[in-house]
């Protein structure tokens, strides 16, 4: 199949935009973990953030999402991973920001801004995750 307009597919489908593998859970607060980096001339809209391969359970880690620098809490603020416990190896995670009847904003990361995880609070013992951020990459 010819698809008519293969750039608009490639610009406009949700797609994965970065894989970071064995992210140290338990790195110390305040850690961040740069995952992607905006290209010039475009701008990023992140749908959501999947995390998978839990080497452990991560019970007491927090984190955020956003740019670096600062809080890194533009995309998503704290998010505790209680959820994730005995059944860590065959368990994932999908974070978005969850519409409602007011709707909420979602950022716009332009050039050069880099798309960060930040460990706010460790995992509290040996703990990895891949991270994979999922969204598209719009004209500036």
């Amino acid at each position: 199949m010819t698809l008519p307009y293969p750039n608009t597919l490639n610009q406009s489908a949700i797609s994965l935009i970065a894989r970071e593998l064995a992210c140290n859970l338990n790195a110390a607060g305040g850690t961040e973990k740069s995952l992607f980096t905006v290209p010039v001339g475009k701008q990023l809209i992140v749908d959501h953030v999947t995390l998978h391969t839990f080497s452990a359970d991560a019970l007491a880690a927090v984190i955020t999402l956003g740019k670096t620098g600062g809080d890194c809490d533009e995309f998503l603020g704290d998010q505790t991973l209680t959820g994730i416990t005995a059944g860590f190896a065959i368990e994932s995670v999908d974070l978005r920001i969850i519409p409602n009847a007011t709707p909420v904003a979602n950022p716009i990361f332009v050039a050069s801004e880099v798309f960060a995880m930040e460990i706010t609070t460790a995992a509290g013992g040996a703990c990895t995750v891949t991270v994979e951020v999922w969204g598209h990459l719009i004209d500036a």
